[in-house]
């Protein structure tokens, strides 16, 4: 048969075009991963709260899956998230700084495009590169950070500053941050989200912790083991708790903290020193910050 020809008769030529291809990656959140360094549980109370508001935000089903990573005997070395895991890294500041501790143990995280939101906690004092820093790791992880805060929360050392915190007002703040990450991640469901920008300079500031002297009390240490095992360092000897080695040591005060019978104390004169010291930058109450604000 003779070809059709076309002809000013003939309706008006259309092209079939196929829409452009969506980017390749494509927001589609089924898993809330909390992955915390929490070594007097502060950051841990932040991060669930954060949590539970981005679940009911999102309309996830269940409760987030947590993976503490303090614990020198159950930091995973194998945290692999995908891009449907939207995930909150989540650690404190000490000196302006990750503990190294936590850096390395993000780092030991892998994410596959997985979109993040970044935490970090700190005592009221400042957070300077911290945050800065976590950004960093998270990116050259893998992850896609979309949002950061840096949380105001009790301090570690010095707790008569920002005491109680987070607190309900603390509470209000990350509802309205989990309220912004849903509509972040709605208005980003088929391309990227802006990375957020956050403060901090490189190079990091540089931080040396000194540990503070400690004692036990052999009248009511019972030998139970619980603070070498819970040291996030494995700074504790496990056979004499009393013994601690200071280049380990990065003055957490977990063991002081989880003690089950009062039996470690911090040097008293030290906590006194930080506390005088810190007192024009830390007893006014500091609101929280987030990034987008």
């Amino acid at each position: 048969r003779p070809p059709v020809l076309w002809t000013e008769a003939s309706p008006p030529l259309t092209l079939s075009i196929s829409p452009p291809p969506l980017p390749r990656f494509v927001m589609n959140i089924e898993h809330l991963h909390l992955v915390f360094f929490s070594p007097v549980f502060h950051t841990r109370a932040i991060t669930r709260i954060l949590g539970g508001n981005v679940t009911k935000e999102l309309s996830l089903p269940g409760v987030p899956a947590e993976h503490d990573i303090t614990d020198f005997s159950q930091a995973s070395p194998a945290l692999v998230f995908g891009p449907s895991d939207l995930t909150i890294l989540a650690a404190p500041v000490y000196g302006g700084r990750l503990p190294y501790p936590a850096a390395q143990r993000l780092m030991l995280c892998r994410g596959k495009e997985t979109p993040a939101i970044l935490v970090v906690s700190y005592g009221s004092r400042a957070f300077d590169d911290a945050l800065l820093e976590m950004k960093d790791i998270a990116e050259k992880q893998g992850f896609l950070p979309i949002a950061a805060a840096a949380c105001v929360a009790e301090h570690t050392i010095a707790p008569v500053y920002a005491a109680g915190r987070p607190d309900a007002d603390d509470e209000k703040d990350l509802a309205a941050f989990a309220s912004s990450i849903g509509r972040i991640l709605a208005s980003s469901a088929h391309a990227l989200p802006p990375v957020p920008s956050v403060p901090g300079n490189r190079p990091y500031r540089l931080f040396r912790p000194s540990p503070l002297p400690q004692t036990v009390d052999n009248n009511h240490c019972v030998r139970c083991g619980l603070c070498a095992q819970k040291c996030p360092t494995r700074a504790i000897d496990e056979n004499d708790p009393a013994m601690v080695n200071p280049w380990r040591c990065i003055s957490c005060m977990r063991c002081v903290n989880i003690c089950p019978h009062g039996a470690r104390r911090a040097d008293e004169a030290m906590i006194r020193a930080v506390t005088e010291k810190l007192a024009p930058l830390c007893l006014e109450r500091r609101g929280n910050s987030f990034f987008p604000a």
